[in-house]
Parts: C-alpha cells; structure tokens; sequence
C-alpha cells in the first residue's frame, strides 16, 4: 500500500487519537495507528505489539471522533488483555510455525472476532479508555446502533449476530448514563 498525502494525514489523525485514548490503557506499548483505504475494510484489527490498522470502510460509517475513540479503544484492548497475543499463539500452533516464522502470519489471521467474551469485554474496557480521554460513549452506541441498522438491510443476516450486537450495545449504555460522563461528541475530522 502506496503512501499519499491524504493518507498519511489520515494516520496523523489516527496516531492523535489513538495516542490520547492509549494514554490510559493499562498496558504501556507503543501503539501505531495505520490506515488502511480498503472500503471493503469495514473493520479495525489489532495485532500483537500494538500496530493497529483501521478500514477506510469503517470510517465511512463514522461521523464523530467519539465513534473512532471507541473502536481504537476496543482494539488498544484486544492487545491489552492478551487476545491479540492468545490469537498469535493458537494461529501459530496451528500453522506449526515458530516465532521464526512469523513473516508468514497474514493480517487475515487476526481479522475473525475474539469470541463473545472477549469482545464484550474489548468492548467495555475500550469505552472506558474513550471514556478517561474525555470522549463520550454515546459514539460506540449510535456506531453500534449503525450495524444492527446495517445488519437488518443485508438478506441472510444471522440473527445471532444481531443479538450479540444489542448485547454489545446494552453493555454500554450503562456507561453513558454515569452523571459524571456528560460529553458531548466531537466531530470526526477527517483530512
């Protein structure tokens, strides 16, 4: 992937951010925020050590700096809680590749979810870091709230996969009703 001036603004951005929602994670790493222009990219992934790639496909969906805290938040936290590092480990045993092997590893390997508990929990602890950086959670609900609307418009649309969507929802909201938490959402600033 080819460097252009947008897109190096755009990791800029990124980097801004990340770096004041990181600032509170417990785990002290020196994360790197990276864009990817893929619009087929409708994600973010992290990966062991703390690189972290974000999906121009994602982006499209966000219209506030609160939803792109959050989501950079739930990815500081698969690599904080040792997701990323238990993913590397199982892809690695079943690929049966040492740590010497580690070019082979493609970012593919790392895009499937974390399971339920795990991503309610990256969920959870991800907001709260957007939360102490001064961003409002009410960004992970409507971005959330976008993917169920999303979700009910696909044909074939597995109905688990919208229950776990409220449920990811419902964990936050609480989060949102804090009295202390009383910020209004920034806009996405975007080159």
């Amino acid at each position: 992937m080819r460097s252009t001036p947008q897109t190096t603004k755009i990791d800029e951005y990124l980097q801004a951010v990340g770096d004041r929602v990181a600032a509170h994670a417990q785990r002290k790493l020196p994360y790197r925020f990276h864009f990817d222009p893929s619009p087929a990219f409708k994600s973010a992934v992290g990966l062991p050590g703390g690189q972290i790639f974000v999906g121009g496909g994602i982006l499209a969906y966000m219209d506030s700096e609160d939803q792109l805290a959050a989501v950079l938040g739930h990815e500081v936290e698969h690599i904080a809680l040792n997701q990323c590092r238990d993913r590397l480990i199982q892809v690695l045993a079943e690929k049966h590749l040492s740590t010497d092997k580690l070019e082979e590893l493609k970012v593919d390997d790392f895009l499937p979810g974390y399971g339920h508990d795990n991503e309610l929990a990256a969920d959870r602890e991800g907001v709260k870091l957007a939360i102490e950086a001064g961003y409002s959670p009410k960004g992970a609900i409507r971005l959330l709230r976008t993917f169920v609307i999303l979700g009910q418009q696909m044909p074939n649309t597995p109905a688990e996969g919208q229950k776990r969507l409220e449920e990811r929802i419902g964990q936050i909201e609480p989060l949102s009703n804090q009295r202390e938490v009383q910020v209004s959402e920034q806009p996405l600033s975007l080159p």
